[in-house]
C-alpha cells in the first residue's frame, strides 16, 4: 500500500501534480485536435452543400455543440440512455448541426 502511495503521490498544497495529469491532458487535447481537423476536412469537401461561414469557426461550433449534447447527457441523464433515447439524441443533435450549416 506504500508502494502505491509513493508512485502516485498526493498534490501538497492544493497544486496539481503536473506529471500524472500532462499526459491525459495532452493525449485528450490531441484527440480533440484530430477530430477537429476531421470535421474541418469534411465540412471543407461539402463546401458547395452549406452556406458561406468560415470552416474553422464552423467546425469550433458544430464539434463543441456535439460535445456539449454528449457530455450534458453522459453526465447528467445517464439514467435515461435508452437505445431510443440515444437514436432521438443523434436525430435532433443531427438536426441541429445540419440546420445551423445550410
Amino acid at each position: 500500500m506504500r508502494r502505491a502511495a509513493r508512485a502516485n503521490p498526493l498534490p501538497r498544497d492544493g497544486e496539481v501534480a503536473l506529471d500524472t495529469c500532462y499526459p491525459r491532458v495532452m493525449g485528450a487535447l490531441g484527440r480533440a485536435h484530430a477530430l477537429g481537423a476531421l470535421v474541418r476536412t469534411y465540412l471543407e469537401s461539402r463546401r458547395n452543400e452549406m452556406r458561406k461561414i468560415d470552416p474553422a469557426l464552423a467546425t469550433f461550433i458544430c464539434v463543441s455543440a456535439i460535445e456539449a449534447v454528449a457530455h450534458n447527457t453522459v453526465l447528467n441523464h445517464a439514467e435515461m440512455l435508452t437505445e431510443k433515447t440515444v437514436r432521438t439524441l443523434v436525430d435532433e443533435t443531427t438536426r441541429m448541426v445540419v440546420g445551423y450549416l445550410r
